[in-house]
């Protein structure tokens, strides 16, 4: 692919935006035991070039030549997603936001005032966290604010290495989703591995998803395992043309809404999260 054909790399994602360009499609997160059951749905972006090539979010996000564009397009599809449960009331969703676009409080910010003001929403959010950068304490003090507003925190993509590793987690999170790779790779010992993978994940998370599942051998494996909930286009193939964009409707930001919003400042003044220089006290996977 030419990159500079993509207008997403000349700095053309408002127009993109302005265009209904950029939407998502949706993946649903099914229970282990009773598939029928829908935990939620993660929203995958998705957005269309102005010669109708549909790209995945997957796809923009291994072009290093764009990737400066991807916080403002994370951050409109979690405004996208927010919107679409406004709409619909029985609905809840998953979406991404990457570790690498919360390590200043100006980003941080901005995140947590779209999720201040859609908070009404919240108990219907599932904010996926990914990527391997390390959390500052401001960044986890942040999510650990959007939780109290009742947003549900997941880790995504969570591997063999980060449980052997015993890997600690800096802030307490509702659902870890854990990667299935190994079971595709025909490892000799992947089922022994990911029942410890699931028990670790369990004492940090109600919920564990195996994500990335696309054989009912899979499915039986994750089963076996322990874990709750399955992903993958075994039992929910998303479409690749998004089912859901609309108009961008800018968000008014008024000042660092962590620091100079009333209720934020006193619940803040009598919390353990009131110094963001210090860091949470972690939890062991």
């Amino acid at each position: 692919m030419n990159v500079e054909k993509l207008d997403l790399a000349g700095g053309g994602v408002p127009q993109a935006m302005g265009q209904e360009r950029i939407g998502f499609s949706l993946q649903q997160i099914n229970a282990v035991d009773d598939p029928a059951k829908v935990l939620y749905s993660e929203c995958l972006g998705r957005f269309t070039e102005s010669d109708g090539t549909i790209r995945t979010s997957e796809e923009l996000s291994a072009m290093p030549e764009i990737s400066g564009v991807g916080p403002a397009f994370d951050r409109y599809l979690l405004q996208l997603a927010l919107g679409w449960l406004a709409r619909r009331p029985s609905c809840a969703l998953g979406c991404n936001i990457q570790a690498s676009d919360l390590v200043d409080k100006h980003s941080s910010g901005t995140l947590y005032e779209l999720l201040f003001k859609h908070r009404a929403v919240a108990r219907r959010m599932i904010l996926e966290l990914a990527g391997s950068v390390a959390l500052t304490a401001h960044s986890a003090a942040m999510l650990q604010s959007a939780r109290t507003l009742g947003y549900r925190i997941a880790i995504e993509a969570f591997g063999t290495e980060q449980a052997i590793a015993g890997t600690l987690l800096p802030f307490p999170v509702d659902i870890v989703k854990v990667d299935a790779s190994l079971l595709r790779h025909g490892r000799g010992d992947a089922a022994s591995m990911l029942r410890h993978i699931v028990a670790r994940t369990s004492r940090s998370a109600s919920i564990v998803v195996i994500e990335g599942i696309e054989t009912y051998a899979q499915l039986e494996a994750a089963r076996t395992a322990g874990a709750t909930h399955v992903q993958g286009p075994l039992l929910s193939e998303p479409t690749l043309p998004p089912i859901y964009s609309e108009p961008f409707r800018p968000l008014v930001q008024r000042g660092n809404p962590l620091a100079h919003r009333l209720e934020n400042r006193n619940r803040f003044s009598q919390s353990p999260m009131r110094s963001f220089k210090e860091p949470l006290r972690p939890l062991r996977v």
